[in-house]
């Protein structure tokens, strides 16, 4: 266990009041000099964002040239200027071990191997993170698991100058995560590069309890995904892990990616399409910054078009058939005139116009896939914009004070977080389908009735006067979080 100093809040309860005093004390933690990793991982993960330059996203994809797309978008888009550092790839980048039992780079989709790429990330300025599993493969693509080959898939992530690694939880049939976690956390320690690592067996073995010891960061909730239901259910588990087990400097409590933003633009991971309202969106995004939780957005960061030109002739050639259906030439699939081609049914690799092209699409009717070499835009919506670049919410997350949590035990309507300037951050949060009326008193933010402050909205992003005692219940509506700074005013 590494050992780490911080200002770690001291609950003292006297009646019905609630006081908080700010002690300097020595912690556990797991402090190993991994970069950008004292605050929450603020960051990007491949998991729906990617797929083969200029198509659409592909569940878990990622290539060498869409890797570094991602990387340039990664700046252009202005995550990199509002603070995120971490820049993920999840379960789709390993190829086979090879004869020594090492595991390498899927070869088709990493040709050069994965050092040139990582390479290219950091030259950005980014933390570069790698998916691993706990078990015999991988979750989703049934690739290698780490089981029994710890020192060697540390040494290999630490050659290549991989800084984070997530490692899941899947065929781990027989294993104890308290006993497996610490042989890679040991392993990764080992090769003397300063590595973070996160544990993600979706919080059934409370890891809260224990991972000080292990890691910097462990999943504490099953899998999110970008409907209501999940995303309230996420912050009800949040809203359960004990005080006293809180996240704290160099070890939090991961509620899993968020999809801001997400529709039919992104990939759907667990078959889920992104349908949740604007402000459904900014909720997701408030809870996971006051809990402090990982920010770690899952979705596309840049569009690419093919542009659609006459051509005098067109060839198509099936290279390889993925679809189970037929795929047979001039029924269903073949050439258009504008430097694209067509399929029904039939979904592969193809050679069209002299280059290959993956028409892989899901779905009834005729799809369009273009032949043409694609043109590449950084971009993410307005709604994304508005919602991952707010750098007030931002602050909220990135402080090493124990995540904010529900002021009273089992009413979710009230959150607070003591921050390090002594400032409190205050989510009023109504997850009922009607709208409610919250609100609340300086006492229930360590301070006495009598305390004058000030109260700032963090998505109006205005100054909302002077309370004193009493911040006045405000309609909160439907799926919503009203996101407050409140100071108080010095005496």
């Amino acid at each position: 266990s590494y050992f780490y100093c911080s200002p770690v809040p001291e609950v003292m309860v006297a009646r019905s009041l609630i006081h908080f005093a700010v002690l300097l004390a020595c912690v556990s933690a797991y402090n190993n000099g991994a970069p950008h990793s004292r605050t929450p991982p603020l960051g990007w993960s491949s998991w729906v964002g990617l797929g083969p330059l200029g198509e659409h996203p592909v569940f878990d994809y990622c290539d060498e040239a869409s890797v570094k797309m991602a990387a340039d978008a990664y700046v252009a888009v202005g995550l990199y200027d509002a603070g995120y550092r971490h820049f993920h790839l999840d379960d789709c980048w390993a190829g086979p071990r090879n004869a020594s039992g090492y595991l390498t780079a899927e070869s088709d989709h990493f040709p050069n191997g994965m050092k040139p790429v990582i390479d290219y990330v950091h030259s950005k300025g980014l933390t570069f993170g790698l998916y691993t599993c706990g078990g015999t493969e991988t979750c989703v693509g049934g690739r290698p698991g780490s089981k029994d080959h710890w020192q060697q898939d540390a040494d290999v992530f630490a050659s290549w100058g991989v800084d984070w690694v997530k490692m899941d939880w899947c065929n781990t049939e027989g294993m104890d995560p308290k006993e497996t976690y610490p042989l890679m956390s040991t392993a990764l320690n080992k090769t003397g590069r300063h590595i973070h690592f996160n544990m993600c067996e979706w919080g059934k073995e409370n890891p809260w309890e224990w991972g000080d010891n292990v890691a910097q960061s462990w999943r504490a909730t099953g899998d999110h995904t970008p409907i209501w239901s999940s995303t309230k259910s996420i912050i009800a588990d949040s809203a359960a892990i004990p005080a006293a087990n809180s996240g704290q400097a160099y070890g939090w409590n991961d509620m899993d990616m968020i999809e801001t933003g997400n529709y039919g633009q992104a990939a759907h991971a667990n078959n889920r399409e992104g349908n949740m309202t604007a402000t459904e969106y900014k909720t997701e995004f408030s809870m996971w910054a006051i809990s402090a939780s990982p920010l770690v957005v899952t979705t596309p960061i840049y569009n690419c078009t093919v542009p659609a030109t006459p051509t005098p002739s067109c060839s198509v050639v099936l290279l390889e058939q993925h679809s189970v259906a037929a795929c047979t030439l001039g029924q269903s699939y073949d050439c258009n005139g504008n430097n694209t081609m067509w399929a029904e049914g039939c979904r592969g690799v193809f050679n069209c116009n002299g280059r290959n092209v993956t028409c892989d699409h899901d779905g009834e009717g005729r799809h369009i896939c273009s032949c043409g070499a694609p043109v590449c835009t950084p971009t993410i919506t307005a709604l994304q914009k508005e919602i991952l670049l707010n750098t007030e919410v931002i602050a909220i997350n990135q402080d090493v004070t124990p995540q904010g949590r529900p002021v009273t035990n089992g009413d979710l309507t009230l959150w607070t977080r003591s921050l390090s300037d002594g400032s409190v951050a205050v989510a009023l949060y109504n997850q009922e389908d009607t709208a409610q009326a919250i609100g609340f008193n300086t006492t229930q933010l360590g301070w006495d009735t009598s305390t004058e402050a000030t109260v700032r909205d963090l998505w109006a992003h205005t100054l909302n006067g002077t309370i004193t005692g009493v911040f006045e219940p405000v309609v909160v509506e439907p799926h919503a979080t009203v996101m407050l700074r409140v100071y108080r005013k010095q005496d």
